[in-house]
């Protein structure tokens, strides 16, 4: 499972943690605390997509619409998929 992480944002330091989510959400920000959850089961493109879908909600906060920052996660990542861009397998 890949490790947490922390990353700075706008000035703030940020936690990415992967562990297991309840219900259905694939990832969750919580703007407030600082605080990134993807689920730790998804693989491949759709970790990927679900990785910027949160970065973006981090990066720009309640200011984007849900709609918006879903369009733009697959954009994103159907070009970076495309381009070759993979996660290791250790990470």
């Amino acid at each position: 499972m890949p490790r947490d992480h922390h990353f700075k944002i706008n000035d703030d330091r940020w936690l990415w943690r992967y562990s297991r989510l309840n219900g259905s959400a694939a990832g969750w920000t919580e703007y407030t605390k600082k605080k990134v959850l993807i689920d730790q089961t998804l693989t491949n493109r759709s970790r990927m997509e679900t990785e910027i879908h949160e970065a973006i909600h981090a990066t720009l906060g309640p200011v984007i619409s849900e709609e918006a920052v879903t369009n733009s996660a697959k954009d994103i990542s159907r070009i970076l998929w495309s381009l070759g861009y993979r996660i290791q397998p250790d990470q």
